[in-house]
């Protein structure tokens, strides 16, 4: 018999912000091009949104890849995340028989051993299974990732650590010739992509008594691969289709959606993928799901102020439900969702109800 499982707790990670105007000022100088770059990036900067930038570089050695601060290596995000969730919940490191661990981008080279296999020496866990590592699966990896500490906790009465991150500044490689074909579709996705960090507890029915609050309890995942290509690095640069929304959109509704049973009315609290205003948009649309601004609110807002942190993206969403003001009030008949997609394209969903001790 399968147990019962839960979100117990969510965390996440910001590095240094920067408004939109300073982020223009540093990646495309007033200096350049008599000035034309700078004016065309500001326009583009201010049609895509954004208010901050969070990013792990330092603006001063630009274009030298260098790290603002030491604390920003992904070891060491990861060991404050985790520190984070252990530390919120009361449980210890012996509490933890799972890890998973997720990115895209990240600022280091020395892969090996694993970053994954690092964080459980650093941290001094003992697990019941190897350490997992997901990388390079979209903006979808972090629900991907969930869903293997959610099998884990099925299976087992030890709780499950989530690490999720992105770096994606890392990879900043900006276009300056105004007339290359490539330069507004590399524009776009300098402007779009964010760094940030996320981590989420996931326990079984035998550590549920130890949290007083309502938690999220885990009704269904669904994950899926349809092969695509809208979203790639060609030379070392990440390039953005404008056919995106119409190629990636679909294929959620018919993998995801459609198979986890979700509609505009059956679910109180939506997590959707940022991936861009139009994208999020498309979401209204009846032949998709017919949300209303009001349920897209959520995923819009830190969208807008943050933009697209790629693989922990739609966990910055979820955290806004989890530390909800009326969170001790939920009950069963609030449910959510939580859909995710990205490069590949790889696609992802989840449903929950909040659930009193």
């Amino acid at each position: 018999m399968k147990n019962r499982v839960y979100l117990a707790e969510i965390t996440t990670l910001l590095p240094q912000l920067f408004t939109a105007e300073e982020v223009i000022e540093f990646l495309y100088p007033e200096s350049m091009d008599r000035g034309r770059m700078h004016r065309f990036a500001r326009r583009a900067a201010s049609a895509v949104g954004i208010t901050y930038r969070p990013t792990v570089l330092d603006r001063e050695a630009f274009p030298e890849r260098r790290l603002a601060k030491p604390e920003y290596h992904p070891l060491e995000w990861g060991r404050t995340i985790i520190g984070r969730l252990l530390g919120q919940s009361g449980l210890g490191a012996g509490d933890v028989g799972f890890l998973s661990v997720a990115y895209n981008i990240r600022s280091d080279t020395d892969v090996l051993p694993s970053l994954s296999s690092k964080l459980v020496v650093e941290c001094g866990l003992s697990l019941d299974l190897p350490p997992q590592e997901l990388p390079y699966l979209g903006c979808a990896a972090g629900l991907f990732s969930l869903e293997s500490a959610v099998r884990y906790c099925e299976q087992h009465d030890r709780a499950a650590l989530v690490f999720l991150f992105d770096q994606c500044s890392w990879i900043v490689n900006p276009t300056y010739d105004v007339e290359s074909v490539e330069f507004k579709e590399n524009l776009k996705t300098t402007l779009l992509f964010s760094d940030g960090a996320a981590g989420i507890l996931v326990v079984p029915d035998s550590l549920r008594e130890r949290f007083s609050l309502p938690l999220m309890e885990v009704e269904a995942l669904q994950t899926d691969f349809v092969a695509g290509g809208s979203l790639a690095m060609h030379g070392g640069k990440l390039v953005l289709e404008d056919n995106l929304k119409d190629a990636v959109v679909p294929i959620v509704r018919d993998r995801i959606i459609r198979p986890l049973g979700v509609t505009s009315g059956n679910i109180q609290e939506w997590s959707l993928h940022q991936g861009g205003m139009p994208i999020l948009m498309r979401f209204t649309e009846p032949g998709i799901l017919g949300l209303s601004e009001e349920q897209i609110g959520s995923s819009k807002t830190v969208f807008q102020r943050y933009g697209n942190f790629s693989a922990p993206s739609v966990v910055f969403v979820l955290e806004q439900w989890f530390k909800d003001k009326n969170r001790a009030e939920k009950d069963e008949k609030t449910r959510g969702c939580a859909i995710s997609f990205g490069a590949g394209y790889f696609v992802a969903g989840m449903t929950y109800h909040w659930s009193k001790r």
